[in-house]
């Protein structure tokens, strides 16, 4: 996630053109958001066995934002793009909302990860 955050997207966005970065993203984003619920859901189950309902319970919480995040506002965020460079103004707006609410579901569930990972690493 962090790499994605700090090295991919930047460099998409300077590498190629609005259009190809557009699309190109399109394609990456449903793959990173899977992925990040398969790993999650891998960590949800795996502190199941352990016995570690809290760490269980934050896994399974990221992986659900995961999933809402590939099945439901990707195809939602990419659906009032598409609106907004047709023209539509007020799709615009709810791009941005849906955007917004995209990275924020993201960066929290980068700030729990972390939160497991410091307090697995440091506090166990």
């Amino acid at each position: 996630m962090l790499m994605f955050t700090i090295v991919v997207a930047p460099a998409v966005f300077k590498a190629l053109s609005q259009k190809a970065a557009a699309s190109y993203l399109r394609v990456l984003f449903p793959r990173l958001f899977i992925f990040g619920f398969v790993t999650s859901s891998i960590a949800t189950i795996s502190s199941l066995v352990d016995g570690g309902l809290l760490l269980a319970a934050v896994s399974a919480i990221i992986a659900l934002g995961f999933l809402f995040n590939a099945l439901i506002l990707t195809p939602k965020i990419n659906q009032f793009r598409d609106r907004a460079g047709a023209g539509e103004v007020a799709a615009e707006k709810v791009f941005a909302r849906l955007h917004l609410f995209s990275v924020t579901i993201f960066s929290s569930q980068f700030l729990a990860s972390l939160y497991l990972i410091i307090s697995q690493t440091f506090f166990t």
